[in-house]
């Protein structure tokens, strides 16, 4: 049976066409850089499942002067100080899927946007083509943030940055850390290690504040198994501008958690998120050591193509990304109808849950 209009999706678009949301974000949105065969797969999709923007009203896109109490009927999510690189990657595609979930149920449209130059006023904003504005990104605060106008209503996603004059919606790092640790401590785990190849994520700090923090309380928390490295591609301290190609070497941390006496190695070792525990994979291989076997991993995202092609397919903590961005649309919303809350500086938290897999096994308390 075929959809009808009323329902049919980007994700629906994209599913058919056989490329990213991303990618057909940037076909709707009227972007350049796509290639020709790209192109009409997603205009061929368009026309066979009859996709039709959901616009509250047939207000234009193009740049134009807004008299007061005028809306566009649109909303804009920027991805800042992140490369094109990044619309082929899980992580974009979820933050976009939750965004256009709320728009649909409220009638509005998303303009999403990437830039690699945190500097530049988004495009959506520098031409008036927004209601309001959502912004995730690869560092701290963009800089344009200082160039956005005073009424434009702003919510920040997933970041949880200190000092942001504007509400935010963010994973809950720290109890998502403090969950992985209690999962990993009903199992008979007492000896757990943290590996980060980014020290400087605000995040990822987090997370290991999270695992830390447990193991304190349980008196079991031993900082020789804990390994935070700084990132090897130059200034990475929120992210990265493209993602990258190969996972982390994790040979060196390996070699330091277990040329140790067996009653001193980890028994299970928690990573940053699921790219590093592909690289942790790597390592323990080239180590002869087996996953679950002789230590047991668990990562951070829940990147799902990424944890089911895994061997054994990991369990991750699922960060929940749709969740957040969804979130973070309504609160959107609700600022830009309610002018007298935009003064908010909140941050809400969202938690997530662990999605059990095979990479994590039980040990016998002695």
């Amino acid at each position: 049976m075929s959809r009808s209009t009323a329902t049919a999706t980007v994700t629906d678009i994209a599913r058919h066409a056989g490329v990213s949301v991303g990618t057909v974000s940037r076909v709707l949105n009227g972007a350049t850089n796509i290639s020709p065969d790209n192109l009409d797969s997603v205009q061929r999709a368009i026309s066979k499942l009859g996709y039709k923007k959901h616009l509250p009203a047939p207000k234009p896109l193009m740049a134009r002067k807004l008299g007061a109490g005028d809306r566009t009927g649109n909303i804009g999510m920027v991805f800042a100080g992140a490369g094109q690189a990044w619309t082929n990657h899980p992580l974009f595609a979820a933050y976009t899927v939750g965004v256009e979930q709320a728009c649909q149920q409220n009638g509005l449209h998303a303009l999403i946007e990437l830039s690699a130059d945190d500097n530049e006023l988004p495009r959506c904003v520098a031409e008036q083509k927004i209601d309001g504005l959502l912004v995730k990104s690869t560092q701290s605060v963009p800089a344009f943030v200082k160039k956005l106008p005073a009424d434009l209503p702003v919510v920040f996603i997933g970041m949880n940055a200190p000092g942001v004059a504007f509400p935010q919606v963010a994973p809950d790092s720290h109890g998502s850390g403090w969950l992985v640790a209690d999962y990993l401590w009903q199992r008979g785990h007492r000896r757990i290690g943290f590996v980060c190849t980014n020290a400087t994520h605000p995040q990822f700090i987090t997370r290991e504040q999270g695992v830390e923090g447990y193991l304190r309380q349980k008196e079991a928390y031993d900082p020789s198994l804990v390994i935070m490295r700084r990132a090897e591609n130059g200034d990475s301290k929120n992210g990265l501008a493209a993602p990258e190609a190969t996972p982390p070497n994790l040979e060196n941390e390996v070699a330091q958690l277990f040329s140790r006496p067996a009653r001193q190695r980890p028994t299970a070792i928690v990573t940053a998120n699921d790219w590093m525990a592909h690289g942790l994979y790597r390592a323990l291989a080239r180590h002869g050591l087996r996953v679950p076997q002789d230590v047991s991993v668990v990562g951070f995202d829940n990147m799902e193509p990424l944890c089911t092609v895994l061997d054994p397919m990991l369990t991750s903590y699922d960060v929940s990304f749709a969740a957040q961005s969804k979130a973070a649309a309504f609160d959107l919303f609700h600022l830009i109808e309610n002018p007298a809350h935009r003064q908010d500086t909140s941050v809400r938290l969202v938690r997530g849950n662990i999605v059990e897999r095979q990479s994590v096994g039980a040990v016998n308390i002695q």
